[in-house]
């Protein structure tokens, strides 16, 4: 493991996590209650920017896994993990893998609700049972 790409992930997603704050804090403050749109906008933006982060990256600065690491992992990484999700399932499609790319999206909903579901039964069941 190189520290220098361990440090752009970490600093990268410090900025992530503090604008998804941001973004999360101009929802409540429009008073935007009852739908997860916060959620939603910084999943959309987040696949917006990898997908053109992909491109910039690969063609314009290939070989730089620094700014890879800081602008990928890190600071997409901090903004939503929903991005990589999206570049995943991008990449499956332009490979002509849509049966994988479509198994890969249906897992991962019905999976992360299923597991979502499961770690709140476990809470519940974990601080409320005496």
């Amino acid at each position: 493991m190189r520290l220098p790409l361990l440090f752009a992930a970490m600093a990268g997603g410090a900025f992530g996590a503090g604008l998804r704050y941001l973004v999360g804090a101009l929802f409540v403050q429009r008073h935007w209650y009852g739908i997860p749109a916060a959620t939603f906008a910084v999943n959309a933006l987040g696949c917006f920017l990898a997908g053109g982060l992909i491109v910039w990256l690969d063609t314009r600065l290939s070989g730089q896994p620094l700014l890879r690491n800081l602008l990928m992992v890190g600071f997409l990484g901090g903004l939503t993990t929903f991005s990589a999700f999206g570049v995943e399932v991008w990449q499956l499609l332009r490979a002509d893998r849509v049966g994988v790319a479509a198994m890969t999206v249906a897992a991962h909903v019905i999976i992360g609700v299923a597991a979502v579901a499961l770690g709140w039964q476990l809470g519940r069941w974990l601080w409320f049972r005496g």
